[in-house]
């Protein structure tokens, strides 16, 4: 099984197609949210187009769970196709456990909490803009970074892949594995 893991879209329809180059094979997608606005804080990205965004979303063939992100609000779920769930996702997918929360209001205590309550293997966060991949008592914890806003020190963009337990953060531009965790 192949799943891709995306977050902070922030209406980049340009960023969105890079992205789904990688995933045109995956079974599912899961966005740790904030899909459409820009946000008041961030600038407008380059490939802002949020309506042709909302097309390629609503007519994607590959399922999409996604968690609402701080950025999201009902009027996106006016004309998504998709629901945006709040604040988490619940998963089991081939008897793994998934959680998506898009990590604006969550600590390092409640990440550890969830894990244990839930016995997750896959715990997906977004949010920062930065991607992580660790291992925390037994769960991958993902933030994939941003699609289109990257904050990291290099400002490459990124998504995570899910493939066959293996796990990477990959740059957008070049499709280079930045992290990577084989099991």
């Amino acid at each position: 099984m192949k799943i891709g893991i995306i977050s902070d879209t922030h209406g980049d329809y340009t960023s969105w197609g890079k992205a789904i180059s990688y995933l045109q094979d995956a079974d599912l997608i899961m966005h740790a949210g904030d899909v459409l606005y820009h946000g008041p804080r961030n600038d407008i990205p380059s490939g802002y187009n949020p309506k042709k965004l909302i097309g390629a979303l609503n007519d994607c063939s590959i399922p999409i769970l996604i968690s609402r992100g701080n950025c999201d609000a009902s009027v996106d779920q006016m004309v998504l196709n998709i629901p945006i769930q709040s604040p988490y996702v619940f998963a089991v997918i081939e008897n793994k456990r998934f959680l998506i929360q898009h990590g604006d209001q969550i600590t390092e205590s409640v990440i550890q909490d969830l894990i244990s309550r839930y016995k997750l293997d896959y715990f997906i966060t977004g949010h920062t803009h930065v991607p992580v991949l660790k291992e925390l008592d037994n769960c991958i914890i993902i933030n994939p970074g941003s699609t289109s806003l990257s904050k990291r020190y290099d400002k490459l963009n990124t998504i995570g892949i899910i493939e066959d337990d293996d796990v990477y953060i990959i740059d957008l531009e070049t499709g280079d594995k930045l992290f990577e965790i084989k099991k």
